[in-house]
């Protein structure tokens, strides 16, 4: 037999689109209590269940969308139908998909979520309920109803999700400025090093500890002029450093390129605040690294010249220079710090206004001289729920709409006889009749039983 090829690790994601389906709720039933020496035992159709959620959840062992975007197709289960003897259909499970802590959740290009602590949780697609059985419908006027309802559908949806990194501190510089090297000294990380720039593709997070503190830290690829335009995937970098407290700016003594070691600092801080606003107050300590070179001590000294304001150290990551007086540092100034609000979710976007009942009103639009189309949200809903098999839910369906206002609405837009109206793709036909008078037919005839029943006759 041939030998299966192993799978290849998935690298760092921190962007996926999924596409996200929650279930239907199951239908009503509209059955009645049969049973011997009982006459007179009435409706007993019970209730559909519940079609199953889909939510999203910050789980701390994950650092990664790796999983997600290679499984995009998110679909919940659908509800169990009711059954006689008023037993209620089996709900669906809910679908729990887990994220790394610091996802953003995005939809219809708005903020709709932000997963920061482990346990956050965000309700995305809500499933459907259950339609109603024909115990709901029961009336002293109408004691017998052959009424049920249809289940629910349930949300269907795209988002996209972003992954934020969490960290406290973000190490920022050119590319082979001793980022990785200074990560891999005052933590248990080891990212990738070698003596050649652009050796970090993907943000490495490590967890630093010194004297009982505890911080962690963000070592983002390098950086070049024009990062913040997208220049060098510098857009995708940087986002990963726009939550921390605290940014280190590592200076290279040999410079990078055309840039000098004093240059490079105005650099990289002309591409962090183009990059967004709130990157210019932060707090930043700069930091000469490769001390062990004979160009460093100058560079030091020209940079505490030029940038008096600045805190500046000399270190080296390989020596162990330095290192100890820069953590000290460090957990001195992050107490004091806090978060910036870079994200902000909006309300529009929120699970609230997903999941808000169905606005009420409807639009008319006239297609010909003898076609109407109605449409609306209420009333989407409502014909996805109404059991047009049965009679008594037909007529139902039609006094919702002389209740709503739509018989009066279309004959404001010149409907007469004979013309077509389709309400949430299904067709109807309009009658000059009085729906208001008992002995009279409705207004509406529907049309599509009769189009099944030429269909079977062929």
């Amino acid at each position: 037999m041939p030998k299966r090829k192993k799978t290849e690790k998935a690298g760092f994601i921190d962007s996926a689109r999924v596409y996200l389906k929650a279930g239907k709720g199951g239908d009503g039933s509209a059955s009645f209590r049969r049973e011997k020496f009982v006459p007179y035992g009435g409706p007993d159709g019970g209730h559909g269940g519940k079609g199953g959620s889909i939510c999203f959840e910050a789980a701390s062992g994950l650092n990664t969308l790796a999983e997600l975007a290679a499984h995009p197709h998110i679909t919940a289960g659908d509800g169990g139908p009711g059954k006689g003897k008023r037993m209620s259909g089996r709900g669906a499970e809910d679908i729990r998909a887990l994220v790394p802590c610091g996802t953003l959740i995005k939809i219809n290009g708005r903020l709709a979520a932000d997963l920061k602590k482990t346990g956050d949780r965000f309700l995305a697609a809500k499933g459907g309920r259950g339609g109603r059985g024909n115990t709901a419908f029961k009336t002293k006027f109408n004691t017998a109803p052959k009424i049920s309802e249809k289940g629910e559908p349930g949300d269907e949806l795209c988002a996209d999700l972003e992954l934020s990194v969490l960290a406290d501190i973000g190490l920022v510089g050119f590319p082979n400025a001793g980022k990785s090297t200074l990560l891999a000294r005052i933590s248990a990380a080891r990212p990738k090093i070698a003596a050649y720039p652009f050796t970090t593709l993907n943000p490495n997070l490590g967890i630093t500890c010194h004297k009982g503190e505890s911080f962690a830290v963000a070592d983002i690829p390098g950086l070049i002029e024009g990062a913040h335009k997208g220049k060098g995937l510098g857009v995708t970098f940087l986002k990963h450093i726009l939550r921390t407290k605290l940014i280190l700016h590592l200076v290279d003594p040999m410079g990078f390129g055309r840039s000098g070691p004093v240059d490079s600092v105005r650099v990289i801080r002309g591409e962090l605040k183009n990059f967004h606003p709130e990157m210019a107050k932060k707090r930043r300590i700069i930091i000469v690294t490769k001390a062990d070179l004979p160009p460093a001590k100058e560079v030091y000294g020209q940079l505490k010249k030029k940038y008096k304001k600045d805190v500046i150290f000399l270190i080296s990551a390989v020596t162990g220079v330095g290192i100890t007086p820069l953590l000290d540092k460090i957990i001195a100034l992050l107490p004091g710090l806090k978060e910036p609000e870079i994200y902000k979710t909006d309300d529009g976007a929120g699970p609230k206004a997903l999941h808000k009942p169905a606005r009420r009103g409807f639009n008319i639009t006239k297609l010909d001289d003898s076609n109407y189309r109605v449409a609306g949200v209420a009333l989407d809903k409502i014909l996805a729920m109404t059991n047009l098999s049965q009679p008594d839910s037909l007529h139902r369906l039609k006094r919702i709409f002389q209740l709503i206002g739509l018989d009066k609405a279309l004959k404001k837009t010149g409907v007469t006889a004979g013309d077509t109206v389709t309400v949430s793709g299904k067709v109807f036909e309009w009658s000059d009749e009085d729906s208001r008078q008992p002995h009279k037919k409705s207004k509406f005839a529907y049309k599509y039983k009769a189009v099944q029943t030429a269909r079977r006759r062929r």
